[in-house]
């Protein structure tokens, strides 16, 4: 799949939904799926050489001699972070390494949601078996065990990723918010 490389807050601003698009000096003829991936800039409590989300590449407008705004769809499908050596022009990325979560934890509305349903499940399953305090993973449906895991397990992955992360953010990435037996 193609990439393209970004300053790391810029690519955070784009998982978060507050970002659509990119200032570059070229355009290209790419349509479609696009990889995000952050500079290896040394920015503390940021990501480095880190692919983050796929999005869709709708247009690319040339608004003056060598100034090109690269347009996303705001819908951003989130990866699991994997190390790539980003450059500020079209590169390949192998397809095997894109892994897209079934949310988009980065951002705020998305992770809600997906914590919502998490809950709404438990909630249903300990009204239904008010005995219990722990559900048996048997019972648990692969649905809700992915979108689980996935929260923990991207945490983990995007934590690695971190330069010089802060104390907030060690803290909150390290800490498992789930805890799923394996079957």
């Amino acid at each position: 799949m193609k990439a393209i490389g970004m300053e790391p807050q810029v690519l955070i601003d784009i998982l978060v939904g507050a970002k659509i698009g990119v200032v570059y000096p070229f355009g290209t003829d790419h349509r479609g799926d696009l990889v995000v991936t952050s500079y290896a800039l040394k920015q503390a409590g940021l990501p480095s050489n880190m692919a983050g989300a796929v999005v869709q590449l709708e247009d690319v407008e040339e608004t003056a001699p060598g100034n090109f705004v690269w347009k996303f769809n705001p819908e951003v499908t989130l990866i699991r972070p994997f190390k790539v050596h980003g450059t500020m022009e079209l590169f390949d990325v192998d397809d095997q390494l894109i892994h897209a979560e079934p949310t988009n934890w980065f951002n705020v509305e998305a992770e809600n949601a997906g914590h919502a349903k998490i809950d709404s499940w438990l909630q249903e399953y300990f009204d239904a078996h008010p005995d219990l305090d722990r559900v048996p993973r048997a019972e648990i449906p692969e649905e809700i065990v992915n979108l689980a895991t996935s929260f923990d397990d991207w945490r983990a992955a995007y934590f690695e990723f971190l330069f010089k992360p802060t104390k907030a953010q060690k803290h909150e990435l390290r800490t498992k918010r789930y805890d799923i037996d394996p079957l």
